[in-house]
């Protein structure tokens, strides 16, 4: 009898944002298994959220014979609750976990569950199939011959051979998002729907797991592929605009080029964004996005200062940065930039050369990310060669928070930046402007200009709290949501 899996994208820790995604990663997993006959749950705690006894109940409802977990670092200890959950509802059950953090950091992991069986290490596909086969077969004596996991055997932990990376990602199937309500996940009204067309990443940042994970030789899918799902997400789904989560999705002109041409061919006219790197634009190529109908492009600019990236080894000048942002806006494209801040050895005049080059290449919005030491990135081994204090509670390795001490731009100095410039950048005006450009995107970065002038704003914030009683707290979207701490805090 064949294998019944049950997967599990946990929760954010309470002090944390509550980003709401649909988690592609799990929607493949589900569809490789459902492809060979498999029967999959999936329980996105990240949209149910729910407590230990309505998880441990869901489990035991279910009865699966393997519980898969996924985890990045800021919900890798979330995941060890879960795994013991699992444990006490189905002590049968095979239980998995993958994602960057234990692909890194798998012996430890071991150490700190006693509820875990196996871990799969980078891309899970091909080894989550073998693993179900051999549950389906009892034939679990035969782990060694698995490639890309971490397993115990008695008081021995075996790391077996990492699984090479799947070469022809065409033969994947659509991620089954049939798993997923849909709606859960709408943005403005709006069916916001993820799809990722390539895997690989051949950059070598500092402070990046992208090709730990998934290589990095590109590997891209087909236009031809590409273009099919968008379809299928829009009749399927009612998808009513895309997100394309590729960690470079020009990197190949050509097939960047014929991506826009299918969907020019076949009349796909929906909204979109993308994210990419400066140097894999040019003037051509952001035209052809644009008459595609991609309203926003995400530029990694990272710093101001040319010595900050050299040192995070981003292969790109501030000035590449400055003509990429100015080419997508002539283009009529909307400039997201994210920032990493607070590098280690960073000082306040290096940070100041970031702040200047936002207020002379004025892009329309701005994710300014502290510095964070990823477990695997040669940015944790920059930490630990200076021999800075590091904090050792994974629920604070989220992007807005510090989480070593940096005597050269300490938390109150960082955070002292932050404020002065979005209280100049996120202004009523900036809100107006937003609003009344009316596109899907504008609408996103006019409710992040409302929600920082509210929280900036005392009679504002009490007027908010006071309607948040009458019509209850608002779901958090994107990169623009609120912890559940603050939610509370709203609620008194």
């Amino acid at each position: 009898m064949k294998a019944h899996v049950a997967l599990v994208n946990p929760s954010y820790p309470p002090e944390a944002a509550q980003s709401i995604f649909l988690p592609l990663g799990i929607g493949y997993l589900a569809a490789v298994l459902e492809q060979k006959g498999y029967k999959v749950d999936v329980i996105d705690c990240q949209i149910t959220r729910p407590d230990q006894k309505t998880l441990e109940d869901k489990f035991r409802s279910l009865n699966p014979d393997i519980i898969g977990i996924t985890s990045a670092t800021v919900t890798y200890l979330p995941a060890l609750d879960v795994l013991k959950t699992a444990k006490i509802a189905v002590p049968k059950a095979l239980t998995l976990m993958g994602g960057p953090h234990v692909t890194v950091l798998d012996h430890e992991a071991f150490t700190e569950s006693s509820n875990l069986d196996i871990i799969v290490r980078g891309e899970g596909e091909q080894t989550i199939l073998e693993l179900a086969k051999l549950v389906s077969e009892r034939k679990l004596k035969n782990l060694s011959q698995v490639q890309g996991i971490t397993f115990k055997n008695k008081t021995q932990i075996i790391h077996n051979p990492d699984r090479p990376f799947i070469a022809d990602i065409d033969s994947l199937p659509q991620p089954a998002h049939h798993h997923f309500d849909t709606n859960m996940y709408r943005l403005f009204g709006v069916n916001y729907m993820p799809i990722i067309t390539s895997r690989g990443c051949p950059s070598a940042c500092t402070f990046c797991l992208a090709s730990k994970m998934c290589g990095h030789a590109f590997r891209g899918r087909s236009p031809s592929r590409v273009v099919d799902e968008l379809e299928w997400l829009r009749d399927k789904f009612n998808a009513g605009a895309y997100a394309f989560y590729d960690d470079t999705f020009t990197f190949d002109l050509k097939r960047a080029y014929a991506i826009c041409d299918e969907m020019q061919k076949r009349k796909l006219n929906l909204p979109w964004d993308c994210r990419t790197r400066v140097d894999r634009v040019n003037k051509e190529l952001l035209a052809k996005l644009k008459a595609t109908n991609c309203q926003l492009i995400h530029f990694g600019v990272e710093s101001g200062s040319p010595e900050m990236l050299k040192l995070m080894r981003k292969g790109t000048t501030v000035e590449l940065n400055a003509q990429a942002i100015k080419w997508a806006k002539e283009a009529g494209i909307s400039v997201a930039v994210s920032l990493v801040i607070g590098y280690p050895t960073e000082t306040p005049e290096m940070l100041q050369q970031t702040i200047d080059f936002l207020n002379k290449t004025k892009p329309d919005y701005v994710y300014m990310c502290e510095a964070v030491p990823y477990p695997g990135t040669e940015l944790a081994n920059f930490v630990q060669e200076l021999g800075l204090e590091i904090s050792s509670n994974w629920n604070q390795y989220r992007e807005e928070t510090q989480v070593f001490k940096n005597e050269l731009l300490p938390l109150d100095k960082l955070e002292e930046v932050k404020k002065e410039f979005f209280d100049h950048y996120l202004t009523p005006s900036y809100f107006l402007r937003k609003k009344l450009k009316g596109d899907f995107y504008s609408q996103i970065m006019a409710r992040a200009a409302l929600n920082h002038i509210v929280w900036n704003n005392k009679t504002a914030m009490w007027m908010f709290r006071k309607l948040s009683r009458i019509r209850g707290t608002k779901k958090s979207v994107g990169g623009y949501s609120t912890s559940v701490q603050e939610q509370e805090t709203q609620k008194t």
